[in-house]
């Protein structure tokens, strides 16, 4: 017989699902609900200290192993997010691409971020010297001259590679730099997360409360780290990506207008041998018109621009889990 904590799981879940009367929001998926769920029982933190423990003290060839069998299993079972992923790399090589060539970078996606998962359980305990000398990194001159403008640097990426390890390496060389992150309930949880970037000597700001704090830190001439590639068509800034339109957050080319900050670019990538690649690409100078939300549009594109480039060449390292172009992907399933 189910016990009481069972039925009020259940009627939770079944809540979130289903919605509770006329005017509520949209249902959740399961799998938010899930992790809301395990997230307030403090289930991930625990899953998330162990795994940390048994990824640092197996051997790393063993530790990937078993994170690539895992992301078979995830691959397999989860239909939903495979579809999305499936759409999102189809758009990125092209959509003329072979089903076997889409399905064999799509495994390939699941197999490098699964080890990107057991990289960044490890992270908090690999000493910061040793983190630096597993990376070989490029373009360190792009940002020191960046950086002597005065009026601080914003490093933007996409969620593209080991992207968790750039601001670590950035640190342990003696850079200042700051990431805006969201934040996790509980705050148990959330110190967790976080910690796996502050042990590395990175500064953090809170995203519900980061607008002074971002200004502070581009006066102070230190580098504010950015992730810009989270699809936003409500209230985003329209450019082309990979040959189709979609919209993302403008904030990164505002700031950079209204500061005078330098934009750098760059990515940190796994290659074929597991070794990881940094490069740190020049900065992107703006190009002002006096029209200032053109402005932003025209360099919030030419920053895409650069990172595409990446994209294009990693697609199975660039883990986007949402629909990044939600017409092309409304037109797929529709054709489907």
């Amino acid at each position: 017989m189910p016990t009481l904590r069972c039925l009020r799981f259940r009627n939770r879940v079944r809540n979130h699902r289903n919605g509770c009367g006329n005017g509520d929001p949209a249902p959740k998926e399961w799998w938010k609900v899930f992790l809301e769920l395990a997230n307030r029982g403090l289930i991930s933190y625990w899953v998330i200290r162990f795994t940390g423990w048994l990824a640092w003290v197996l051997p790393l060839k063993i530790s990937y192993g078993v994170a690539q069998v895992c992301g078979f299993f995830v691959f397999h079972s989860w239909g939903a997010m495979r579809k999305v992923w499936t759409e999102n790399i189809r758009q990125v090589i092209g959509r003329e691409v072979d089903e076997e060539t889409l399905r064999h970078t799509v495994r390939s996606a699941y197999r490098n971020y699964f080890k990107f998962l057991v990289d960044w359980l490890r992270l908090p305990r690999v000493p910061v010297d040793q983190l630096d000398q597993s990376v070989q990194s490029v373009g360190w001159e792009n940002l020191d001259e960046a950086l002597r403008a005065g009026k601080g640097v914003i490093f933007v990426g996409f969620h593209l590679g080991n992207w968790e390890m750039a601001p670590g390496v950035m640190a342990g060389r003696g850079y200042p730099i700051n990431v805006v992150v969201d934040s996790f309930e509980p705050p148990k949880l959330n110190e967790l997360i976080q910690s796996v970037r502050t042990t590395k000597g990175v500064g953090i700001i809170p995203l519900e409360n980061s607008a002074a704090k971002i200004i502070r830190v581009l006066r102070r001439n230190e580098i504010l780290a950015l992730l810009i590639d989270r699809p936003s068509p409500g209230d985003g800034v329209p450019v082309r990506l990979c040959g189709e339109q979609t919209a993302i957050p403008a904030g990164a080319a505002q700031l950079a207008l209204r500061t005078g900050a330098k934009i750098v670019t760059g990515a940190i990538v796994r290659q074929p041998d597991n070794t990881i690649l940094g490069t740190i690409a020049p900065a992107v100078e703006p190009e002002p018109t006096g029209d200032f939300a053109r402005d932003v549009q025209q360099l919030t594109q030419r920053i895409v621009d650069c990172i595409e480039e990446w994209v294009r060449q990693y697609p199975d390292q660039w883990y986007m889990f949402r629909r990044m172009w939600p017409e092309q992907s409304a037109t797929a399933s529709g054709a489907g």
